[in-house]
């Protein structure tokens, strides 16, 4: 293969493969070394910020746990829940008929309307407290309470005629409430271990003075915490963690619960517990909305999904496009209902479930790092945990999408391939510079062969010094001279028959003709005929030489077939006096009678200013007829072109035999542009 090569061609090769293969190994060795820095720095990052977090969130509920059960063991938690359990004993002798009227309708207008719709019962009854002191505390606490929800742990208590309740509320309410505030709890609760009755809560939801054993909250996650504490050994006073869930008497909203026992005395004389609000954890996780300022860009998010799969935080990508995100959920196939509860809410907390790699892994008690696709079905790199509490296992994950993370080394690449390419260009560029100056000689003969070939003759070769090189080129310049003086013979010969040729036949004939057609013969359906003779010109030639006849003969017809373009007639050939021409021949045309008729019209007027122009007298004898007609080329030596058929006939001889000079048509012709000029009438 070497051997076939030019010099030239080999000096290019040497040149350009030596120094492309310098330009590539050492971008490739950039790309990879760059590419392994920058992903380990992703990485890195990532693990960072998943650790990070997951220590602030170790952190927060170590911390809430020691800090509640330094409440539990509180001389005043000790002493207040006796207090209550006695100032609740004593409201049962008392009447409650009142209080429940006002409290079902309480519920009816106030209550039930703020329930999520699923769950939500048809009437009050199935969440009324189920017994006389239940309904009595409601009515007074929550129902009579004078600040609104959100803002009724403001409320002491009744002033006028207050009871023993009243009073130890009074007495102890703005402890609880100063505790819950110092321990960011979202409600403390005091519980009768004995009987499940809710003796106290700061915020005066619809679960203050319910039964946690028999009453509408008994399978909720305060009465899980209630049971896990009760059904515990006596002496064991270790606090009790009940993971979120959905918390109906907060509306729905996720809630946790921390749960001790109270002793007194070595005895336990009820239970406390804290309801634990989410939004401190998600605060933390969703970076308090400043993502990009903790190192995740504009893709990255931290997350935290509990032990049954469903999230502990929102997304990143509901709080910044929340319709955006649900067509996203909807396009991945997420359940309908799923979707609704998050559209509601505005919270993917509990709403939204899990079910990637990085969640599996973590819920198994893996920690790492991979490269997956994430609940959005895009493609991140995901550093994955396990945070385990209370007996409750999480995964909090930390990601990032793969196009923002390695956006750099794309960026990279990019620079890389022009950088490359640009290397290229300039190795080709000096190797052809050294090739050409090796072997110009050789090189300018060679581009004047392949121009010659191309047909290019309008150059001469330079010709430098007085080699061997020299005196080739001022051969070839020789030769090329030559070449052109012949081709000009040629051409000049070639265009004088092309001109005769069209002059002749139609452009469409002469193209066949000319590409090698030996009969050229055709057959035309609707075709309008024109035989135009000039009469009188007999009359003249009498009086005129030969030259100023053909002369005035040539300068008509001229005038003739300028009007047979404009109205896309054509030309067939004059007969002496007699001019036949077609419509509808090579190009067809629905309008051909029409086209022709206008054309005889006009060819008429044209005769008649030529008569006032040169003094004469000719008139013009006009047939028109349409039908078929077969054309074609006859005779093999001297050929014309003919059209036969039974209308062109007609039109002859409705020329011929006309007794005065006019336009005469065919009886069929003159039906039909009849019948077409009604037409247009009617349209009109």
């Amino acid at each position: 293969m070497a051997s076939l090569l030019s010099i030239r061609s080999k000096l290019l090769l040497l040149l350009m493969v030596s120094g492309l293969a310098a330009a590539l190994a050492i971008s490739s060795i950039g790309y990879v070394r760059s590419d392994q820095a920058l992903r380990a720095a992703v990485w890195d990052q990532l693990l960072a910020v998943r650790e990070t977090k997951k220590a602030d969130i170790i952190r927060y509920l170590d911390s809430q746990e020691r800090a509640f059960a330094v409440l539990a063991a509180q001389g005043q938690v000790q002493v207040a829940l006796p207090a209550f359990r006695t100032a609740v004993a004593a409201l049962a002798a008392q009447p409650a008929a009142a209080e429940l009227a006002d409290l079902t309708a309480f519920y009816q207008t106030d209550i039930l309307p703020q329930l999520p719709e699923a769950g939500r019962p048809l009437s009050a009854d199935t969440l009324l407290p189920t017994d006389a002191q239940g309904l009595r505390l409601q009515q007074r606490y929550i129902a009579n309470n004078p600040n609104p929800q959100g803002k009724r742990d403001l409320y002491e208590g009744p002033s006028a005629t207050p009871d023993a309740y009243d009073a130890v509320h009074k007495t102890y309410h703005a402890h609880f409430l100063d505790m819950m505030r110092q321990l960011k709890l979202y409600d403390i609760f005091l519980i009768d271990d004995q009987t499940g009755d809710v003796l106290y809560t700061v915020e005066k939801e619809i679960d203050f003075a319910t039964n946690l054993t028999n009453g509408p909250y008994r399978n909720s996650g305060l009465a899980q915490a209630f049971r896990t504490v009760r059904d515990a050994p006596a002496d064991q006073n270790g606090v009790v963690f009940v993971d979120f869930d959905h918390y109906g008497p907060s509306f729905g909203a996720p809630a946790a619960f921390l749960a001790a026992p109270v002793f007194q005395n070595g005895n336990r004389v009820g239970i406390i517990v804290g309801q634990v609000s989410i939004d401190e954890m998600n605060a933390a996780l969703t970076s308090g909305g400043d993502w990009i300022n903790e190192g995740l860009g504009t893709s990255g998010e931290v997350y935290l999904v509990g032990g049954d799969g469903y999230a502990r935080s929102d997304s990143r990508f509901l709080i910044e496009d929340k319709a955006g995100y649900m067509d996203q959920l909807a396009k991945l196939g997420v359940e309908p209902a799923e979707i609704a509860a998050i559209d509601r809410s505005g919270h993917s907390v509990l709403n939204q479930h899990f079910a990637t790699l990085a969640v599996e892994r973590a819920q198994s008690g893996e920690t790492g790092a991979d490269t997956i696709r994430d609940y959005r079905g895009i493609e991140v790199l995901s550093a994955y945990a396990p945070i385990d509490f209370g007996g409750h296992r999480w995964a909090i994950i930390a990601e990032k999408d793969v196009a923002e993370a390695l956006g750099p080394l794309h960026d990279l690449r990019r620079v890389i391939l022009i950088a490359t390419g640009a290397i290229a260009m300039a190795i080709t560029i000096f190797a052809l510079i050294s090739a050409r100056a090796f072997v110009s000689p050789l090189l300018r003969l060679q581009l004047g062969v392949e121009r010659l070939k191309s047909g290019d003759t309008q150059f001469k070769v330079a010709v430098k010094g007085n080699d061997e090189f020299a005196t080739l080129a001022t051969a070839f310049n020789g030769m090329l001279s030559e070449i052109v003086r012949r081709n000009g013979i040629i051409e000049s010969k070639t265009a004088e028959y092309e001109k005769l040729l069209r002059n002749v036949l139609p452009d469409t004939v002469a193209d066949r003709f000319n590409g090698g057609e030996l009969i050229v013969a055709d057959t035309f359906e609707n075709v309008s005929i024109i035989y135009a003779v000039i009469v009188g010109l007999d009359v003249i030639q009498r009086d005129h030489s030969a030259n100023d006849i053909i002369r005035l003969l040539n300068e008509l017809i001229d005038l003739f077939d300028e009007s047979a373009e404009r109205h896309g007639v054509e030309k067939v050939k004059t007969i002496g006096d007699a001019y036949l021409a077609a419509c509808g021949l090579s190009t067809p045309r629905l309008d051909h009678r029409q086209r022709a008729a206008a054309f005889a019209d006009e060819i008429q007027s044209i005769l008649r200013r030529f008569n006032e122009a040169k003094g004469l007298h000719l008139t013009l004898s006009i047939g028109l007829s349409n039908g078929e007609v077969d054309a074609g080329i006859v005779g093999r030596k001297r050929f014309v072109y003919e059209i036969l058929g039974e209308c062109v006939s007609e039109a002859r001889r409705l020329a011929l035999s006309a007794n005065e000079s006019k336009i005469h048509m065919s009886a069929a012709m003159g039906a039909a542009l009849l019948a077409h000029d009604q037409d247009e009438a009617k349209r009109g």
